[in-house]
């Protein structure tokens, strides 16, 4: 991990805001994939002025973090590590208009392994890029863009449009019959249009489509779009893919379609069965 170490016991005190646990941007719990042991607790916090904190506890689980805990092991990352350069060709949003949208920041939790780490900028950078070009090809499934904000020359985040349902939890929390024949006409439809742009998404699946309040889906998270052949840094989600791949096709995007309907056609059979239907 790559960060800047406080010189100081003094400054050995949680960033301004850091109260409690509730207060950190993530926080999450590291297991051994072979033995199932768990290693340590990884965390990350970020101030109103876009500075990025991460710390990680061996051996401490989640649950006995304390403030005093989180003031020894939280360490501030330098911009360059996580930040891209802002340049001419990314629309910026104001401090103002930013409080009114979602802002997508990078996945700080990243900073626990270097490979990633490492990519974070470019990353960033990338998904802004596909995000502008959507934005002068736009389409009404996919989610809207309005700009970056910009904090100390880099950019600090993507700004989208704000969304309160992903697809994953419609059925959990939303009593109201889903429309799936409709539904999956909107995911193809943004898909197509990417298609038609030369571009693949590359991790469709259920949390990466929200809903609108008429529940017309809306295609998010462009990390992983690229044209068709390029490499992908990352790509699919777990469960949503064939397979793994490393190069953008269009064929990624149809196979997770796919899956996408299949799931939703079992769950409104299993909502069926306890008395709850869809459409």
């Amino acid at each position: 991990m790559a960060t800047i170490h406080r010189e100081s016991d003094d400054l050995l005190q949680p960033p301004p805001g850091i109260r409690s646990k509730r207060d950190l941007t993530a926080l999450c719990e590291v297991w051994d994939s072979e033995t199932g042991a768990f290693r340590r607790s990884t965390f990350a916090y970020l101030d109103g002025h876009d500075n990025a904190w991460f710390g990680q506890t061996p051996g401490i689980r989640k649950y006995d973090l304390t403030v005093e805990v989180l003031g020894r092991h939280l360490e501030k990352i330098p911009d360059e590590k996580i930040y891209p350069l802002a340049t001419p060709l990314i629309n910026t949003v104001s401090e103002a208009d930013r409080k009114n949208l979602f802002i997508k920041r990078p996945k700080l939790l990243c900073l626990d392994n270097e490979e990633e780490t490492a990519l974070l900028p470019q990353m960033l950078l990338e998904e802004a890029e596909i995000l502008e070009f959507l934005k002068r090809n736009h389409h009404p499934n996919l989610v809207k863009y309005y700009g970056c904000t910009v904090n100390r020359g880099r950019i600090t985040g993507i700004a989208l449009e704000k969304h309160a349902m992903v697809l994953q939890y419609r059925y959990e929390d939303d009593p109201r019959d889903l429309d799936i024949t409709v539904c999956m006409n909107g995911i193809r439809a943004a898909v197509r249009h990417l298609h038609s742009l030369g571009l693949a998404h590359n991790d469709l699946n259920p949390m990466n489509i929200a809903l609108d309040g008429n529940d017309s889906p809306i295609v998010l998270d462009f990390g992983s779009c690229k044209r068709f052949g390029e490499q992908l840094l990352s790509a699919g989600t777990a469960g949503w893919v064939d397979e793994s791949y490393s190069i953008s096709a269009q064929r990624h995007d149809e196979s997770a379609i796919d899956k996408i309907e299949a799931w939703l056609t079992r769950e409104r059979d299993a909502r069926a069965k306890t008395g709850i239907l869809c459409t």
